[in-house]
């Protein structure tokens, strides 16, 4: 597009840009419909050789929703988009974005002082800067804000650009740059209220674990801004902005619900002096207006804003606020945005859980753009490779990881879409079957605890009498309440004693009689559920009180068979420097089709899960987090035949990791599939609920299997188990995938193929918070051998940024660890995550190297995997020893007794309730 222009080349042209304007006449670029990128430049002007453009995050989203996530569509229609308007100006939104590349020629009048060769990025919009595309785009696939390309754009003499600072990536770099006018207008704002009003403001943030409002709260809290409150909104973004540290509270509202946002701002100090709007959605303005105090400011960093819907809202509302259009520039805004990604810790976490090599989608205030799907299944905001999942079990990634390692994103893609159809079929066979684990877990929910005389819960003997009676393939609400509603027997514990004694006739309801039983058992269920709530925010609370640590977590494991003295060593183990402490339990408790009851003294190389233990562990914790400073967090075990009981009593108790994966079961318990797949997707529905993270049992297959042989199968699982979990409800910060340092340190090489597969690992589920176990296989009973083995296993975690790091003992099979050997682990540890925290920054493996190498091998080899289990069923491959080398038949293992196929009409409200709450957190992403 070289048609003619207004001043000719060679010649001063206007620093406004006018000369580039093509139609209509008499606009300024930003309003024309057609700029002319002629690469002849006028004295005053300067051309860039374009690498990537990063389109702002309001047109990207507009483009993936209107395409329905096709990427190939969405890449053609940037294209045209540029062809025909000469800029990428998206003119359902009006905005565009801006660019990267290297400066080709600088004409001799140019006042922006850049030099030819300089890599610069452009501060101007693209609504306004002439672009001429030659590559068609061919390097981008359409699934994501970051857009590789050729080309070149022209600024004008008023243009504004930055070089790009040596000592921050580029991503980095344009990530920070791209919204670096919001902290200027921001601590402007707030420094301008203190001076007029002499006291500290008010401010609230709206999408505030996004870049711009990362950004926006650390530079109102250095202009001396008061109360700060973060509003974000999921669980995801609430937990990284708390562990961000940069508001005083965070608060989880969907930004476009004005009334719910008020209410949640009373519990938070009431509206704000100044708020401010970085989200990128539509529908915002009421929310923000009724946010603010009377004489306050709201401040509109958002291209979805609608100012007429702001400023007839505040009419509306009589609301006296002024209202600021934040345009994206002030003096000095790259400088004071890149000093503060520099210097606050908190925002460059927050920005490096989003950068990737492919733009992520940021700021939102409800949730990530999705694929066109039916319905839509929680996927993290801002996650590279966030999975989608609906009805059909056909995941799509939102964008395509790379990365350090380069992976093939068709291929990363492939790996989820395969993982999607193995595990639909398990999904469908857990709606359509109940166990008895289930429905005693329901019982719980509903309020029966205790046990009789024998230790024998009562939750397992009215199960097991209405089994007896009526079957289960109904369910227990309906007879065991429609029981209630007809007998004598004041509470569930008394129906439960009587039924021991077959004292009780049950029967199956029908009509109003079932109608209304179902609605006395959801009322007492939904009590369950609320107090599992109210913990839940209790944990908020309490983190954003005492604080947790902003590196991996260190995880340490008691066991001493006697709760009292478990207290003692986990407090002790707190005190030097663990994070998270998990008590082990008792062996065999897996294979109890009961949950013991009460405080426990004595367990064979464990101790039992119970909820009395969780009570005194909970509140021992909770005693020691007071004295740290630092929230201490408690793990323990809901697997086996009694996973969906312990799941309950976890969020009772608040418990806030749990280990959950059927697998482990299946393989190393011999548990009925069926059973324990069943159980599994309620009790995740439980976690996802109660905000528990799960941590999954990939490592335990490297303890039967060789590492090397049998990576791939640690990778195919990991897919299916983020495929369960976020199928059941669950976020990606709630997806603690397990995987081992278990490769045989004598075979030459072997800490590179570590770090291959952990980094492996960490770049396709850049969001979950990684389970990362030391050696246990190859350590011989040489501590000095085993203590070095574990150094270098810390060393592969800092590297390739593993989240949950458990502490490895160099006494590991030879005696069972004394507090001395703890500490000294923790030492190692220790020491390893000083001296070499922050190196991952500068690991990057060659590419085309051994480690990327070996990643690729393992990713294809579990493609491989993923695709013969697609064609012959999960639960087949099982039988055949695919993973561990383990075999383990659909129809044997323990348990398979209590499953029961569910009939028409079966009802549990438990479940009802924990669907009801999912779909409604889905709907919620589906408007984002």
């Amino acid at each position: 597009m070289n048609a003619p222009t207004n001043t000719p080349p060679g010649k001063p042209g206007s620093p406004l840009g006018l000369h580039r304007v093509l139609a209509p006449e008499g606009v300024l670029p930003q309003a024309a419909l057609r700029l002319d990128p002629d690469p002849r430049l006028r004295d005053d002007e300067l051309r860039i050789d374009v690498e990537y453009l990063n389109l702002d995050a309001a047109s990207y989203r507009q483009l993936h929703e209107e395409h329905g996530g096709d990427g190939d569509a969405i890449r053609e229609a940037v294209r045209a988009i540029v062809r025909e308007r000469g800029k990428m100006h998206n003119p359902v939104t009006g905005s565009g974005g801006m660019l990267i590349g290297t400066v080709a020629e600088a004409g001799p009048e140019t006042p922006l002082g850049l030099k030819a060769g300089e890599r610069v990025a452009t501060l101007v919009s693209l609504t306004l800067t002439p672009l001429e595309l030659t590559d068609g785009l061919r390097d981008w696939d359409g699934l994501g804000e970051r857009v590789p390309a050729r080309g070149h754009a022209i600024l004008f003499g008023r243009s504004v650009a930055a070089v790009l600072p040596a000592d921050l990536p580029d991503e980095l770099s344009l990530a920070v740059l791209d919204v670096c006018g919001a902290p200027a207008l921001t601590g402007r704002t707030v420094a301008e209220y203190a001076a007029r009003t002499g006291r500290a403001p008010s401010v609230a943030v709206l999408g505030a674990a996004g870049k711009s409002g990362s950004l926006a709260l650390a530079a109102a809290r250095r202009a001396g801004a008061g109360r700060l409150v973060g509003v974000v909104p999921n669980e995801a973004e609430a937990t990284a902005l708390t562990a961000s540290g940069l508001a005083g509270s965070v608060l989880r509202a969907d930004a476009r619900d004005a009334v719910a946002l008020a209410d949640g701002l009373a519990a938070h100090g009431g509206p704000a002096d100044i708020t401010v709007v970085c989200t990128d959605v539509p529908g915002c303005e009421h929310a923000a207006v009724l946010a603010t105090e009377d004489g306050g400011t709201v401040v509109f960093f958002s291209m979805a804003t609608s100012f007429p819907a702001a400023a007839l809202g505040a009419e509306g509302l009589r609301a006296d606020v002024t209202m600021l259009i934040g345009n994206g520039y002030q003096p000095g805004h790259a400088e004071q945005a890149l000093h503060l990604v520099r210097t606050e810790p908190g925002v460059r976490a927050l920005f490096d859980r989003r950068i990737g090599p492919t733009a992520r989608q940021e700021d939102s205030a409800v949730a990530a753009p999705a694929p066109a799907t039916d319905r839509i299944a929680p996927a993290s905001a801002n996650d590279a490779s966030a999975v989608v999942v609906d009805p059909g079990h056909t995941p799509r990634a939102t964008t395509a990881p790379a990365g350090k390692l380069g992976l093939d994103a068709r291929l990363v893609r492939r790996a989820r879409e395969l993982a999607a159809r193995a595990g639909g079929a398990v999904v469908d066979m857990a709606r359509s079957h109940t166990t008895v684990a289930v429905e005693r877990a329901a019982l719980r929910l509903a309020g029966l605890s205790g046990a009789d005389a024998e230790g024998i819960p009562w939750a397992n003997r009215l199960v097991d009498a209405v089994r007896d009676q009526v079957g289960l393939e109904h369910g227990v609400a309906l007879p065991v309440w429609h029981a209630l509603r007809t007998g004598s027997c004041r509470d569930l514990t008394e129906l439960a004693s009587r039924a021991t004694a077959r004292d009780v006739s049950f029967r199956l309801p029908e009509g109003a009689a079932a109608d209304r039983a179902v609605a006395d058992a959801r009322r007492a269920m939904a009590g369950g559920l609320a107090v599992i709530d109210g913990r839940r925010r209790e944990r908020d609370r309490l983190i954003g009180q005492w604080g947790e640590p902003t590196g991996p977590l260190i995880y340490l494991i008691v066991a001493t068979g006697d709760i009292h003295e478990d207290v003692r060593q986990a407090v002790a183990a707190a005190r030097g420097g663990a994070d998270v402490i998990a008590v082990i339990r008792s062996t065999g408790q897996s294979l109890l089709d009961y949950v013991p009851h009460g405080a426990t003294r004595e367990g064979y190389a464990g101790t039992y899960a119970t909820q009395e233990n969780f009570r005194l562990m909970r509140a021992a914790l909770d005693g020691v987090s007071a004295e740290l400073g630092r929230y201490i967090r408690l793990t323990n075990y809901a697997s086996g035949l009694c996973m969906p009981e312990i799941a309950v009593l976890a969020g009772l108790e608040r418990l806030d990791m749990m280990l959950n994966d059927s697998m482990y079961g299946i393989l190393f318990r011999d548990i009925n599939p069926v059973r324990t797949f069943v159980d599994q997707r309620f009790s995740r529905q439980l976690h996802a609920r109660a905000g528990i993270v799960i941590n999954t049992g990939e490592d335990n297959y490297l303890t039967t299997a060789d590492a090397m042989d049998a990576a791939h199968t640690v990778t195919a699982s990991q897919l299916l188990n983020e495929y369960f979990g976020k199928e059941a409800g669950l976020t990606d910060a709630q997806l603690g995938l397990g995987h081992a340092f278990e490769i045989d340190p004598d075979l030459p090489d072997s800490f590179q193929m570590e770090l291959a597969h952990a980094l492996l690992a960490r770049e396709l589920f850049p969001d979950a918070p990684l389970k990362w176990m030391p050696p246990t296989r190859h350590m011989t009973g040489d501590i000095f051998r085993g203590y070095l083995l574990n150094g270098f296993f810390n060393l592969a975690g800092a590297l390739t940024r593993q989240n949950i790091l458990l502490v490895g003992m160099m006494t590991e099979a030879v005696v069972t660890p004394f507090l001395s050997d703890r500490d000294l682990a923790l030492q190692n540890v220790r020491y390893v995550m000083n001296a070499a925290g922050s190196l991952e920054e500068d690991f990057r493996p060659a590419p085309g190297g051994a480690i990327t190498r070996r990643a690729d091998v393992v990713l294809r080899e579990a493609v491989d995997l993923l695709e013969r289990i697609g064609e012959h069923g999960l639960l087949d491959a099982i039988a055949a020893g695919t993973f561990g080398g383990m075999r383990r038949p659909v129809d044997g293992g323990r348990g398979r007794d209590g499953v029961a196929e569910c009939a028409p009409g079966y009802r549990n409200p438990a479940v009802e309730l924990l669907e009801t709450s999912q779909d409604s957190d889905r709907e919620g992403e589906d408007q984002r």
